[in-house]
């Protein structure tokens, strides 16, 4: 039995942000501020905790919202189809991002509210602690072998390979940086950034362009998804959404996932409500935060649409994929997963992943994708 216990009264609940609110007055509560409520303490560790049977998280709180404010917003946290808009949530629990509840003006002189935000971690400390390109593995696909000779001269004092990618990639410009240490990375098969992953992302546009498919496939930015730097999970199943928005009816979107260390990707169509799991460590279906925050990207865009969707969505888990070598080598292998699926055609990669097996990507597999990341990188070294 889970006791409960009202631990602080008359708080507001912002949406998106607070800084567009100057005051706690009926005259200015349309700028942000969607309606006011409760908090409510359950005697229970805030990670054990569930709501609606939906774990609660602990960046998020348990609230009773009692007044609306402005009806028609959509909740940041949506629950299946009949929670969706603050007007439905009014005399139920839902739960809240932590940092949009306000406390009202005499609870602020006790506790002192506080937005916490995470500073984008520097993955590249965890695996190696140099950037050597004088003395390069041997066998290097020759595209990146001409990179890495280039960088070592080139790329001293913190200058980069950069670029700004055009708006249809993402559905906005996208800066890019490649770093003397992004090089390293690649030439010795160590953990990829994320700018590295945009990279070939790109490049596979560019494919999708000549195979005349784009309006079969399209790209969600790694920046906007993974745990560290990426925002809350409220404010990740909104990107996805935006993404979704702009995409074509049964278009699939790739969308590399990092949990932190290990990148992983997600294949999602908001159409159909599907989506495909790809870890290249071949684990089973992801739980949790990753897998609530797809799912509520998707009732996000049917609320948008007006369409009432499934009660639930559809998780497919792609055992059949290719497992990947050695420890840090989860971005070679999705980037080459995101290859497979845009090379195919027919779009019959599903059925072909769906049962397990044995394959394997060869060392020659990844030095196709390894040549073709460096020579796509070639291109914007002038810039």
């Amino acid at each position: 039995v889970q006791s409960t216990n009202i631990v602080q009264s008359g708080c507001k609940l912002a949406i998106d942000s607070l800084d567009n609110i100057v005051a706690v007055s009926t005259e200015e509560y349309g700028t942000g501020l969607m309606a006011e409520g409760t908090i409510i303490q359950v005697d229970v560790e805030s990670s054990k905790q569930t709501i609606h049977g939906v774990p609660l998280a602990e960046e998020n709180v348990r609230v009773s919202i009692t007044k609306s404010i402005v009806a028609n917003a959509l909740l940041p946290i949506p629950i299946e189809d009949e929670i969706l808009f603050v007007r439905d949530a009014i005399g139920t629990c839902v739960a809240w991002p932590r940092d949009w509840v306000i406390p009202t003006a005499a609870d602020a002189k006790q506790q002192k509210h506080k937005i916490v935000r995470r500073k984008k971690k520097d993955t590249y400390d965890d695996f190696f602690d140099h950037d050597d390109l004088d003395k390069l593995p041997p066998n290097l696909p020759p595209p990146l072998k001409t990179l890495a000779t280039w960088a070592n001269d080139n790329l001293k004092d913190g200058i980069t390979i950069h670029t700004t990618l055009r708006e249809e990639l993402f559905g906005y410009p996208k800066k890019v940086a490649i770093f003397r240490r992004d090089v390293y990375a690649m030439t010795n098969m160590k953990e990829l950034s994320g700018s590295c992953i945009v990279m070939y992302m790109s490049f596979l546009y560019q494919m999708l362009k000549k195979l005349k498919m784009l309006d079969m496939i399209g790209f969600v930015d790694p920046a906007n998804t993974g745990v560290i730097g990426c925002g809350n999970p409220t404010e990740r199943a909104r990107s996805l959404s935006v993404s979704y928005e702009r995409g074509k009816p049964g278009q699939i979107f790739l969308v590399p996932y990092n949990s932190g260390c290990h990148w992983m990707l997600t294949v999602a169509n908001p159409t159909e409500e599907v989506v495909y799991f790809m870890d290249p460590l071949k684990r089973r279906l992801i739980t949790g935060e990753w897998r609530t925050i797809v799912d509520n990207s998707i009732k996000i865009f049917n609320a948008q649409k007006h369409r009432k969707g499934r009660k639930t969505v559809q998780w497919k888990n792609c055992v059949g994929i290719l497992e990947q070598m050695g420890d840090k080598t989860c971005g070679y292998w999705i980037m080459h997963y995101m290859r497979d699926i845009v090379e195919d055609k027919n779009q019959e990669w599903s059925v072909k992943w769906e049962r397990k097996a044995n394959h394997y990507y060869t060392m020659e597999n990844v030095d196709v994708v390894r040549a073709e990341w460096a020579k796509y990188v070639m291109k914007f070294k002038d810039n």
